[in-house]
């Protein structure tokens, strides 16, 4: 679990989470935290899923089984899906052409349609999501509170945020080391919020 441990640590400091911070955020106590990443003990299976969906990974990535980019091919394979890559959407889907295509295997991915994204700005490098890596996004019209989404405010260009959710209004949060990014609160009855999909997924450049 040392290598589990490392990950924890890395994930926790690019979210800019202090131990005891990300111990209120999971529901346990700050010496659990370091018990984890110094390898002194191993959280059960239930804690593990609440992780890897908190930094927005796979469980098999937390113990350091990275996903490689890979060059865009054609497939048949009933075992991997083709998932096309895009840099910015504009409307819909449909209206915005692929960069290219990516083949992930099923067992990763898991039940859905899927897109993603080639991010090349820092508005979400605290949540996982540098500058130059891809976010894998499964297409759904909803989300929860706390969700990292692709959305769209009144027919803009597509954004990735985390989302939350107070009667009438939204708010888009960027989770930034630059300062320059503000929450976006949107009055849902005055401009309309579209939601492309939920990120379950960023995939490191190699």
């Amino acid at each position: 679990m040392k290598d589990f441990g490392l990950i924890l640590k890395k994930l926790r400091k690019a979210r800019g989470l202090n131990q005891e911070e990300l111990a209120n955020a999971l529901g346990v106590r700050k010496t659990t935290i370091s018990n984890y990443e110094t390898g002194y003990s191993t959280p059960p299976s239930t804690m593990m899923r609440q992780i890897a969906e908190f930094f927005s990974v796979s469980t098999s990535e937390l113990f350091g089984e990275t996903v490689p980019m890979q060059e865009p091919f054609a497939t048949n394979d009933v075992t991997s899906k083709n998932v096309p890559v895009y840099a910015c959407l504009v409307g819909s889907l449909e209206n915005s052409l692929p960069l290219y295509q990516l083949q992930l295997p099923n067992v990763l991915m898991g039940e859905g349609n899927f897109f993603a994204l080639q991010i090349a700005d820092d508005r979400m490098d605290r949540a996982g999501m540098p500058d130059g890596s891809i976010a894998i996004i499964r297409l759904q019209e909803f989300a929860d509170n706390g969700d990292i989404v692709v959305t769209s405010v009144d027919g803009d260009s597509a954004i990735i945020a985390r989302l939350y959710r107070s009667g009438a209004s939204v708010t888009l949060v960027a989770e930034s080391s630059n300062a320059a990014y503000h929450p976006v609160i949107v009055n849902i009855l005055e401009q309309p919020v579209k939601i492309f999909g939920k990120v379950i997924k960023v995939l490191q450049s190699m």
